[in-house]
């Protein structure tokens, strides 16, 4: 299949609903047009990323209800129909605490004709994100998740210590994992974020299915699949509604690993170690964008998704490699050297945006000296950098902000000992205090 094509195969399964489980909110009226039920999870509060649900008790046209539909106070976003069901998928992430309400004035209508003859709404005040992360890491691995400092960490799935990887969905209330099996690949499974419901999505065999990805509207995952005819991996996809899977494309020799969605879906990039390249995927316009870069691993998307950072190493004049950052402008194919973030010779792990677009986090070593990374903190303005940590015992890697940006998760590696587990730390940005999550524990991710 052409790459110009992959958009069409990937509207086709972009159709399906996905099911919300959950409590339904709301006294139905029935004068006039039935009042809709607004769809709260098990813990009857949402994500910050959303989404909010509202379920109607029959179809309605989308002209005829939409401009009725807000939420307040007002939040960007945007509302996606799925038959009789209203999805709204906020922009940005929502306040933590902060008391919303979704609602539907008068005047819309169904496709009888009945119109809602009062006004609608329905409160709710969005959860916290939380923190998953791999825990005993060294020898069991599992996944854990910790409520920033407030409780304990808790288990989430118990496989006998078998999780490869896994990836939150973007609503918070499930989390997809690769297991390993006893055919030597690994599969990949589905649970809530409380521990239950624990289902396998894709019995893989011999194959690894690995590096898993939720489409920001939950309707889809992608992942990297290794085959004895395909080791370097290939990405492929698995249709949430109707459990079909397929590779993304029909050539199997395009080879694929680590697929990412951009925020809001219009693009999805994988790295092809076979041309030591980025892929991106322009899902709206049918285009294919090709970023080579020499560091085996995708970019960072910016909040509007329209840029995407990546890193080449290069050679300084003495002949010592360091890495400089690119940034790639998705609209115009314009690729420049990210000039605020220019820190000299100095060896850089991927940066990435906070949720504002303002700043970037990167870890970096300098080339004369230290042989550890430590985490910065950019302005994009160019008025200065902030050191995060500063520890020559230890080194940093796998951070990530939380969805509103007060908070970054990271994983600490003491190199003192060969002995040494990692630690899962958060920085806190208003203070800059960093205090620890949990012991034996990697590769960290936020939950909303």
């Amino acid at each position: 299949m052409s790459p110009l094509n992959v958009r069409r195969k990937i509207i086709l399964l972009l159709t399906g609903i996905t099911v919300v489980l959950g409590t339904v909110l709301g006294v139905r009226k029935y004068a006039g047009m039935p009042a809709p039920d607004f769809v709260l999870p098990a813990g009857d509060k949402p994500g910050v990323l959303g989404p909010l649900i509202l379920d109607f008790q029959q179809a309605v046209a989308k002209e005829k209800v939409e401009p009725y539909l807000s939420v307040e106070p007002e939040v960007p976003g945007n509302w996606r129909w799925e038959y009789n069901r209203a999805v709204f998928w906020p922009a940005g992430a929502l306040q933590p605490g902060q008391v919303y309400s979704v609602r539907l004035q008068r005047g819309a209508s169904d496709s009888f004709g009945r119109i809602l003859r009062d006004n609608l709404s329905w409160p709710f005040t969005p959860r916290a994100a939380s923190i998953v992360y791999l825990g005993e890491a060294a020898s069991r691995p599992e996944i854990w998740l910790a409520d920033g400092t407030q409780s304990q960490p808790v288990a989430v799935t118990d496989t006998g210590g078998r999780v490869q990887d896994f990836a939150a969905y973007p609503g918070g209330e499930h989390i997809v994992y690769s297991v390993q099996n006893e055919q030597g690949g690994a599969d990949l499974w589905v649970i809530h974020r409380d521990g239950s419901g624990a289902q396998r999505l894709l019995d893989c065999g011999s194959d690894a299915c690995l590096q898993p990805a939720v489409a920001p509207d939950e309707t889809v995952i992608t992942f990297s699949r290794r085959t004895p005819s395909a080791p370097l991996g290939e990405i492929w996809m698995f249709d949430l509604t109707s459990g079909k899977s397929e590779p993304l494309y029909a050539d199997r020799t395009i080879t694929g690993i680590e697929p990412d969605w951009s925020p809001h879906g219009q693009y999805l990039q994988f790295y092809d170690p076979e041309f030591a390249e980025i892929r991106v995927l322009d899902l709206q316009d049918d285009r294919v964008i090709l970023i080579p870069t020499n560091q085996q691993a995708v970019g960072a998307w910016s909040p509007d998704e329209q840029k995407l950072l990546f890193t080449r190493a290069e050679s300084s004049e003495a002949g010592l490699p360091f890495v400089r950052i690119y940034q790639a402008d998705l609209g115009s194919g314009e690729i420049t050297l990210l000039e605020a973030a220019d820190l000299g010779d100095v060896d850089v792990s991927r940066p990435i945006f906070s949720p504002d677009g303002q700043t970037l986090v990167m870890a970096l070593r300098p080339l004369a000296g230290a042989q550890n990374k430590q985490l910065w903190l950019v302005q994009l303005d160019g008025s200065g950098v902030l050191p995060i940590t500063d520890d020559p015992r230890a080194s940093f890697a796998a951070y990530a902000w939380d969805p509103a940006g007060g908070w970054l998760v990271f994983q600490r590696l003491q190199l003192e000992s060969s002995q040494s587990r990692p630690q899962v730390m958060l920085w806190n940005q208003d203070d800059g205090s960093i205090s620890p999550v949990a012991e034996d524990a990697a590769w960290p991710q936020w939950l909303p």
